[in-house]
C-alpha cells in the first residue's frame, strides 16, 4: 500500500530571515512612503544577501552620497522590533528601526533603506561636514529582530560589511623646502570679476623663495597657474599632478592663482576654497 499526501497537508512556516540587496542609482521602481519609510515592490529584491553576513562594495567614493539598500524578508514568518544601526558616524542609515518586516508571501512590499555617507558636504549639500579618511572605509551595519521559530520567539540577525574607497583632492605647498600651512591665510585676495562663486581667495606669502607644489591626495590633479590684475598678459600655465607628484615652480612672479581639478573628488574645505566649477581655489605672491 503507498501513503497518499494528504490535499490539505500544509508545508510547516519557517522563520524570518533576513535578505539584503542594493539599489543601484539607473533602477527606476515604484515607491510608496508608509509612516515615514519608503517601500518598494517585493519583486524588486533580487539576488538577496541572505546568509548572516553580507559584503557590498561601493567602490570609489568622490564627495557625499547616498545608496540605497532593499532588506526583504525571506522567511515565511514576520520579523518585529527591527533594528539598523552603523558602527561609523559618517555613515548615516535611515531608517533606524521598522516595527514588522512581513513575511515573504504576506506583504507585496518591503522597505527601502538610505546609507548616507558623509565625505565632504553635508547630504543636502549645505555646508562641509567632515572626510572620510583618505583610501579604503569600512563600516558594519547590523539589523537585527524578533521571529516565531521552531521553539517560541529568537533573534534574527543580518551584518553587513560596506567598504568603498575614499577619494581627496589635497597638495601640500612648500617655501624653500619648508610646508606653508594652508589653515594659516598670508592675505585675502577679492576678485574683482566673482571667480566660480568666490568672491574672495586665500593667499600665501612666499616671498622670493623657491615655490614646491606636492600632490598629496589620492587622485590626479590638473593645475592651472593664472594669472591676476598685478601681472596681466602672463599666460595660463597647466600642468597635471600624479598622485604623490611634486612639481617645482621656482620663485614666483608677483601674485598668482592657483586652480586645482581633481576629477570631482571633493577637499578639505578649510584648507582649500572650491569654486561652483568644483575647483580649488588660492593664491601664491612674493610681494603680499
Amino acid at each position: 500500500m503507498v501513503a497518499c499526501k494528504k490535499k490539505d497537508e500544509v508545508a510547516p512556516k519557517t522563520a524570518g530571515k533576513f535578505g539584503l540587496t542594493q539599489m543601484h542609482a539607473n533602477q527606476r521602481v515604484r515607491k510608496q512612503v508608509i509612516d515615514g519609510v519608503t517601500y518598494v515592490p517585493y519583486e524588486t529584491a533580487k539576488n538577496q544577501r541572505t546568509t548572516e553576513v553580507a559584503n557590498f562594495d561601493l567602490g570609489n567614493l568622490k564627495a557625499s552620497k547616498s545608496f540605497y539598500f532593499i532588506l526583504s524578508n525571506n522567511g515565511d514568518r514576520a520579523i518585529t522590533d527591527v533594528t539598523i544601526e552603523s558602527n561609523n558616524p559618517q555613515f548615516e542609515i535611515f531608517p533606524k528601526s521598522i516595527d514588522k518586516l512581513a513575511g515573504a508571501s504576506e506583504d507585496g512590499i518591503v522597505p527601502l533603506l538610505e546609507l548616507g555617507v558623509i565625505h565632504g558636504n553635508r547630504l543636502n549639500g549645505i555646508g562641509f561636514q567632515s572626510l572620510l579618511p583618505m583610501g579604503d572605509n569600512t563600516v558594519e551595519v547590523t539589523i537585527k529582530g524578533k521571529t516565531q521559530g521552531e521553539n517560541g520567539e529568537e533573534t534574527v540577525e543580518l551584518k553587513a560589511e560596506v567598504k568603498l574607497f575614499a577619494q581627496v583632492m589635497d597638495i601640500k605647498l612648500f617655501k624653500a623646502n619648508n610646508e606653508v600651512d594652508l589653515n594659516k591665510v598670508s592675505y585675502s585676495m577679492p576678485v574683482v570679476e566673482q571667480l566660480n562663486g568666490l568672491g574672495r581667495i586665500r593667499g600665501y606669502s612666499v616671498g622670493n623663495s623657491i615655490v614646491t607644489i606636492e600632490n598629496s591626495g589620492n587622485v590626479n590633479i590638473t593645475l592651472e597657474i593664472q594669472p591676476t590684475n598685478t601681472d596681466e598678459g602672463d599666460p595660463i600655465i597647466t600642468h597635471t599632478l600624479s598622485v604623490g607628484a611634486k612639481l617645482e615652480l621656482g620663485v614666483m612672479s608677483k601674485n598668482k592663482v592657483f586652480a586645482l581639478e581633481g576629477g570631482g573628488a571633493t577637499t578639505d574645505y578649510k584648507r582649500i576654497a572650491i569654486g561652483d566649477d568644483g575647483k580649488g581655489y588660492f593664491a601664491v605672491s612674493n610681494i603680499f
